[in-house]
């Protein structure tokens, strides 16, 4: 119980929590570019997985899977290292909405 209450949360400089406060849903972004995406973390056979998904919305709505990774670190260091092709798909594809995340 002492590891599990001692245990940091998940942190890393370019995924900022969408919730202040709060675990569980990231937006990636460096300085004051636009965001590259989200990273969500979900439990999976007794461990966390991250899930990386791209700023924008496909054809149906949804915003595009793009890999899942061990820790937030790694699913923030790859969306950083693709960058570039993160900033193609999300040009082609359709917008976030207006009003997401909440308060921006």
């Amino acid at each position: 119980m002492r590891r599990i209450l001692a245990k940091q949360p998940h942190e890393h400089p370019h995924a900022l929590p969408v919730f202040p406060g709060a675990q569980g849903l990231w937006l990636v972004r460096q300085g004051a570019a636009p965001p590259l995406g989200y990273v969500t973390s979900r439990s999976a056979v007794g461990r966390w997985v991250f899930d990386a998904y791209a700023h924008c919305r496909d054809d149906g709505g949804r915003r595009p899977w793009l890999r899942t990774f061990d820790t937030l670190s790694s699913a923030v260091a790859w969306m950083m290292q693709h960058e570039r092709e993160l900033r193609e798909l999300i040009a082609r594809s359709a917008p976030e909405p207006e009003a997401w995340p909440p308060g921006s």
